[in-house]
């Protein structure tokens, strides 16, 4: 009996509910998820739909969003997939039915369910209500998710657990917090075999500095840790028992907080959940032969943050085999990768003197001109661009025109604008489709549609230029304001900017506030994040500690200027250590790194004199330097930004330590040079410069200059992909 009810179960396609709805998160993409509307059009009249175009279909590296998740599923062996598509119904089917997810040889059956859900919870009461799904755990996964991980391994692995834990419901898939991207963040309290415990969620502003843990949830004898380095990555793994909950309960709309405290907090249902902790482990579907063989990835897009963090990954094959040049969704056709992260559609038309850099994409049949420069940005199909252009870390989406000397910088444009010569772009700026942008344009964190806004719009020293056609529409900070008037929970306009593409954590006062692991003790259940101060045994901060009589007689002399520096090193020391050992995002420790700059009034080379040698000593040599400069080279790189003379710098550091505290070794000096140019340290501009520079023959003497001789091949292939991209125009 017990074998035929094994056989029963594994019988059961493995199936996802997908959301094609941003729950709210579509607001901030403004006029690029509105579409004009026509004078027969009656949105009220249809059945289901709205007046915003389906956020699913959003381009991501020219292909909708929604085409990479059913791609990711497909690959992790789902076999149905329920779409539950509120905005833009027809769209969507239209989309599907001339894709290949729908032809002959796709391997995923997909069914289309129209909804006037309004949250995830409502979606999940009609799931319950339709009874469309086999007696199996299956996946939630929301429209924007990207990943090669194998999904199906880790739902068979919850399928297991739960055979010894009957109470189980659901495991959230979590991964460690590289760079922050969310304007939220969460506290788990897990144990050692990761059962959720409790679940605690908080804006990034204002900072949560302590968080309560009830008695209940660490009794039992169980060890518990609490981990703020964990985010969600859009998809959980739910048994047949949840449906039914959010059916019970209409307070759970969302799966975060709602549900999981939810269950959590409720001594009547008698439920538990755990985390999937997804981790650098080998992706399943890379060839032990393929360059990202150790890779694995998964996240999700939701704002423009996301979407730009998504986007660099799979340019950077951090998703491999998802690569621009090996395996396109929706059978899409391949880029070709001419250098490092550098990926051409067909039929480009480039200048001889344009320039595009690192970690960017060109579409198919544009066109790029003179003196054009273009890095960390994505060019959809039919954009052409004039003389002398600069457009970095932006979107651009299909059959843009951008004038002579326009300036696009950490923005996006949509399908069809217009951009005058001279104009200026920048500061997360939102361009809907059709936009025309006329001479003397000048845009800075502005929103921009054909369609009018009705209200006010304050937009600050922003102009159209003449002769433009569109209107502003609010900042997201405006929208928030009006909507929060009457509210008495006002939400943080920091919060929305933090979040926003061309927007960083270093820009707002923002102090690091958590501690990514750390045990809780089974006496209290109160724990503070604030590590800004250390006591010793007498309770004194260090500040307030005596003095220890005659120990300056001891001391040679020191100026004032001299201690100075050295009490940033050993602080800036001091906060390298803590972000390695609890594992800090990136702009967590380039927050502390600022914030120490700016309280001791060092310039930042004496940053970078500090940074760029501790990092390399983490690497222990060329074993683990791959690993550690992807990790952490983006650390370095904040130091850097885009001079040339940083950059130059950074080399002179790296290659005086490698010289001599790593005993010269070419290995590990190759590894180093390839982790800075992947890791955006340096451009090639910035390698070419430090190569002819005076001080990289001089550098630590003899083995320096063995490590600037050994470095030529490096740069004999940079430059030889740059002699492709000349020939093949």
């Amino acid at each position: 009996m017990s074998k035929a009810r094994n056989e029963e179960e594994t019988s059961h396609p493995f199936q996802a509910v997908v959301l094609c709805d941003g729950w709210g998160e579509e607001e901030r993409w403004g006029p690029l998820v509105r579409r004009k509307r026509t004078d027969d059009e009656e949105f009220e009249e249809l059945e289901v739909g709205g007046e915003q175009r389906p956020w699913c279909l959003l381009p991501l590296l020219n292909v909708p969003l929604l085409a990479w998740t059913l791609e990711s599923l497909a690959a992790s062996g789902v076999e149905q997939a329920f779409l539950f598509v509120r905005e833009g119904v027809e769209d969507v089917r239209q989309w599907l039915a001339l894709s290949s997810f729908q032809g002959p040889a796709s391997e995923i059956s997909i069914v289309v369910r129209p909804t006037k859900a309004l949250t995830p919870g409502d979606v999940l009461r009609e799931v319950d209500g339709l009874q469309i799904l086999a007696p199996a755990d299956y996946l939630v996964v929301q429209a924007g998710y990207v990943g090669n991980i194998d999904l199906k391994v880790k739902v068979d692995e919850f399928t297991e657990r739960r055979k010894k834990d009957p109470n189980l419901s659901m495991s959230c898939i979590v991964k460690p917090i590289t760079n922050k991207t969310l304007s939220t963040f969460a506290v788990h309290t897990l144990t050692s075999d990761a059962q959720l415990m409790h679940y605690e969620q908080s804006p990034l502003f204002p900072k949560m500095k302590a968080f309560t843990v009830p008695r209940e949830a660490i009794g039992g004898g169980k060890e518990v840790h609490t981990r703020a380095d964990l985010e969600v990555v859009g998809a959980v793994i739910c048994s047949n028992e949840v449906a039914p909950l959010f059916t019970e309960n209409f307070d759970y709309q969302f799966f975060y907080p709602d549900f999981v405290n939810g269950l959590l907090t409720s001594d009547l249902l008698g439920k538990t959940i755990c985390c999937t902790i997804l981790d650098s482990e080998t992706s399943p579907t890379a060839t032990p032969a393929s360059p990202s063989a150790s890779r694995s990835f998964a996240g999700a897009v939701t704002n423009t943050k996301t979407y730009e963090a998504v986007s660099k990954a799979l340019l950077a094959r951090k998703a491999y085999p998802l690569a621009p040049d090996e395996n396109m969704p929706n059978r899409e056709a391949r880029y070709e990768q001419r250098r490092a992260r550098v990926y051409y559609g067909k039929n480009v038309d480039l200048s001889r003197t344009c320039k595009v850099s690192s970690t960017s994409l060109v579409g198919s049949s544009s066109t790029i001109g003179p003196n054009t420069f273009i890095t960390h940005s994505v060019l959809g199909a039919r954009v052409t661009t004039g003389s002398s252009c600069h457009i970095s870390n932006s979107f651009i989406f299909a059959g843009a025109q951008l004038g002579d000397g326009c300036v696009v910088k950490d923005s996006v444009i949509g399908e069809g604008v217009e951009i005058a010569p001279g104009a200026v772009v920048e500061g997360g700026s939102l361009v809907g489709a059709g936009v025309v942008l006329g001479k003397g344009a000048k845009l800075e964190g502005n929103r921009v549609s054909l369609e009018q806004y009705e209200g006010d719009v304050d937009v600050r020293n922003a102009s159209l230029g003449e002769a433009s056609n569109g209107f502003f529409w609010p900042s997201e900070e405006q929208a928030v304001d009006e909507e929060d008037s009457d509210d008495e929970d006002v939400l943080d306009s920091r919060n929305l900017s933090v979040t926003r593409l061309g927007h960083h954590f270093a820009n707002l006062d923002l102090a690091s506030s958590s501690s990514s692991l750390s045990s809780l003790s089974r006496n209290g259940s109160s724990t503070s994040l604030n590590t800004d101060a250390t006591t010793d045994d007498e309770g004194l901060t260090d500040s307030e500690a005596p003095a220890i009589a005659g120990l300056d007689m001891l001391q040679p002399e020191m100026s004032s200027s001299s201690r100075k520096q050295l009490e940033f090193r050993t602080e800036c020391l001091h906060s390298l250590d803590r972000s390695f050992a609890e594992n800090h995002t990136v702009d967590n420790a380039a927050i502390e790194l600022k914030t120490l700059r700016m309280a001791s009034n060092v310039p930042l080379g004496e940053v970078r004199a500090v940074v760029v040698p501790y990092v390399l000593e983490r690497c222990d040599g060329a074993t683990n330097a791959a690993a550690t400069l992807e990790r952490w080279g983006g650390l370095i790189a904040n130091l850097t930004g885009e001079s040339e003379e940083a950059m130059v710098d950074c080399l002179l550091l790296a290659q005086e330590h490698v010289a001599v505290a790593g005993e010269a070794d070419v290995r590990f000096w190759l590894r180093v040079l390839k982790g800075f140019y992947e890791s955006d340290v340096v451009s090639d501009e910035g390698v070419f410069a430090w190569y002819k520079s005076a001080k990289a023959r001089a550098t630590a003497g003899d083995e320096g200059k063995k490590l600037w001789a050994a470095s030529r091949p490096f740069l004999e292939a940079i430059q030889d992909d740059d002699d492709s991209d000349d020939d093949s125009e």
